[in-house]
């Protein structure tokens, strides 16, 4: 059944400078027949009003641990305690008004608490007598945990356990050791709890207005049966896997896109990120997790497959690493090769301008989280108290990738940062440093971006032949001083809603329609 959609407006993205205002969207099944003025409108069986509402293509958020988003909605929520002390409260009374063996906290922060070092596995212990704890940090690259957990952990052999000055493990664990203790707790989290954080995960997208997420797999994180759950679910939303391993048939053999979230350095708030100058006030420089030639074959492997490869990157040296690996997979392959397979470097924080200018020969994708800057950025934040202000203002440079003609998608690497894609644009556009984007900019990569880099060339902008995917808002996204105002009234996937009450006849979240006038 064709249905036209009448509207405030539409955002069609289509990137025609010639293109007539937009009022009126005809939906043909799963695809979107013709956009254009209300008064030119196609017939259609069916009219629905939207009234003060505006229509936008669907974002994407392509870079997300959505297992952990899940679980998270119902955990121990950390990310505005201001110092050890209050995340052990919370702790606490979570602890006391919930019966779970195990349980998880996220987002907490020590950068700026007034104590010398986060919560100890002891003092977790005591907060949450007789549980399971595991308490992540904002970056997901360390993590605490309880005196049981702990002592369950084969600490002699494990790299990033963090030691007092008697040389006892606290309970603070980073990198390998983090990754170690969550495959323990992980295993005893039931099977139904993780199924449905992994639904709660997609509705909470849908109400936000993204049609589909990037999954980064990881086999230190959530694990292949996570990964593979999410490959074969059937959800409201879209979700494409990634897995994060240097083994081209692992990925292949299990429908999972390669690479991801596939750590070549760690992060900067776990001082792990590889940079070439030192951290402040500790030293160091953080570390390379691969060396050059297996990252360089893989990448190859990926190319000669004509496979999209990811990788995490955030210092300059990993950055380095991850391009100069491309350009060995280009020099036996050609750039034109490379450039079809548009691999993807995730974060990219710390890059110089020659790396982006690299990026940009080899087509290669800044998968980004602007967020990032708005939560570390600028001359008073962490990337300023470890490498200096003039780095911290190019740091997150979305000003670069856009000069410099880099394709960029963008995330919010929740639980890093929120699902949150208004906020992520609203952080783009007031770059601490002043290397922002204007606000169509972007939307497009929080929308046509995500889409870039997943290869779906017949789904994002709101035009004719491309496949139904759209939000519907309460008012004008580019009239708006506040975009945190805005209001999700619709989400629609292939022409069915997976978020509110249009009647459209088609339903992914098994809504009633119902909400917005429809007429014959």
């Amino acid at each position: 059944m064709k249905t036209l959609l009448v509207a405030a407006g539409v955002h069609t993205l289509s990137g025609d400078p010639n293109a007539e205002p937009a009022r009126a969207l005809l939906l043909d099944g799963d695809r979107i027949a013709w956009v254009g003025a209300a008064e030119a409108a196609p017939t259609a069986e069916r009219r629905v009003d939207l009234g003060s509402g505006w229509i936008t293509p669907a974002f994407v958020d392509a870079h997300v641990h959505a297992t952990a988003t899940g679980l998270a909605l119902e955990g121990v929520a950390l990310a505005t305690a201001d110092s050890a002390a209050q995340a052990l409260d919370r702790l606490r009374r979570f602890a006391a008004g919930s019966d779970s063996a195990v349980l998880l906290g996220y987002g907490w922060d020590d950068f700026g608490w007034p104590e010398a070092a986060p919560p100890t596995a002891e003092q977790i212990s005591s907060a949450a007598p007789g549980r399971t704890v595991l308490l992540h940090r904002v970056d997901s690259h360390s993590c605490l945990v309880d005196a049981t957990t702990l002592s369950r952990l084969p600490l002699q052999t494990l790299a990033g356990v963090v030691r007092d000055d008697d040389g006892n493990p606290t309970g603070w664990l980073q990198e390998a050791a983090s990754e170690a203790a969550q495959s323990e707790v992980r295993k005893r989290i039931p099977a139904p709890q993780l199924q449905a954080a992994r639904a709660a995960a997609c509705r909470a997208a849908a109400s936000l207005g993204i049609a589909s997420l990037h999954e980064m797999g990881h086999p230190g994180l959530a694990g292949l049966d996570d990964a593979r759950a999410w490959a074969a679910g059937d959800w409201p939303i879209e979700v494409h896997t990634w897995w994060a391993q240097l083994d081209l048939a692992a990925a292949r053999d299990n429908g999972l896109r390669p690479g991801g979230d596939l750590f070549l350095d760690g992060s900067i708030g776990s001082g792990t990120a590889a940079t070439s100058a030192p951290y402040a006030p500790a030293g160091g420089n953080g570390e390379l997790f691969h060396d050059d030639a297996a990252v360089a074959d893989w990448f190859n492997d990926c190319t000669a497959a004509g496979m999209g490869g990811g990788v995490h990157a955030i210092g300059d040296r990993a950055i380095e690493q991850a391009i100069g690996a491309i350009e060995t997979a280009a020099a036996a392959h050609g750039v034109d090769a490379v450039r079809r397979c548009r691999h993807r470097i995730e974060h990219v924080e710390l890059p110089t301008r020659r790396h982006v200018q690299r990026m940009s020969r080899l087509g290669i994708v800044a998968s980004v989280q602007p967020a990032f800057d708005a939560a570390w950025g600028g001359d008073h934040g962490l990337y300023a108290a470890r490498f200096g202000t003039e780095a911290a203002r190019s740091s997150n440079p979305l000003a670069w990738f856009a000069q410099e003609g880099v394709t960029m998608a963008f995330g919010s690497d929740s639980t890093v940062t929120p699902l949150d894609p208004w906020g992520g644009i609203a952080a783009a556009t007031h770059h601490l440093g002043g290397l922002g984007l204007p606000r169509s900019a972007a939307l497009w990569a929080h929308t046509l971006g995500g889409r870039y880099v997943a290869g779906q060339d017949d789904v994002g902008a709101l035009v004719g032949g491309q496949r139904g995917d759209f939000a519907v808002w309460d008012a004008d996204p580019f009239a708006m001083e506040d975009l945190s105002d805005l209001r999700c009234l619709a989400t629609v996937i292939a022409g069915s809603v997976a978020h509110g009450d249009l009647p459209l006849g088609g339903s992914r979240a098994g809504r009633t329609a119902g909400g917005f006038s429809a007429s014959p």
